[in-house]
């Protein structure tokens, strides 16, 4: 008897973990990829458009810069010879995953995700810009050996 009781306990606490892990990756516009319990192996950066991804691994991850630039605040990660600025709002516990390295992803926001989520008392933070240093098209430029085309 105690058994099914615990078993059905089990079941119900994973059913409700299933059923979120089934809603779209931006259904309500947050960026939820922090991993709880483990290191992650990548931070992968998805900017709004969705259609250009970048990934840097953390064993050349370097350090960070938290600062805040009046009207929004900035974190600036080193990989390597690489430079991530991510800009926006309410940047606290990115900063937090990125010192312990267990941020997998960052997905930028549309503008329009940006506003609805500055109306909220949310926590969670509001990605508005993303840029990346040397730029991907001055990679691939650097790897044909300088020519453009």
């Amino acid at each position: 008897m105690a058994e099914r009781k615990h078993a059905e306990q089990l079941l119900h606490r994973f059913g409700a973990r299933a059923s979120v892990a089934h809603e779209p990756e931006d259904a309500d516009g947050l960026t939820k990829e922090h991993q709880t319990n483990a290191q992650a192996f990548a931070l992968s950066v998805v900017f709004k458009d969705g259609r250009r991804k970048q990934t840097f691994p953390w064993s050349m991850y370097g350090g960070h810069e938290w600062t805040d630039d009046g009207d929004m605040e900035s974190l600036t990660a080193m990989f390597g010879e690489r430079a991530l600025i991510v800009r926006g709002y309410l940047l606290g516990e990115l900063d937090r995953d990125i010192s312990l390295g267990k941020r997998a992803g960052i997905r930028q926001h549309t503008s329009k995700q940006v506003e609805a989520m500055l109306q909220e008392d949310g926590n969670e933070p509001i990605i508005a810009e993303i840029e990346v240093f040397p730029s991907f098209q001055e990679m691939v430029t650097k790897l044909k050996g300088g020519q453009e085309k």
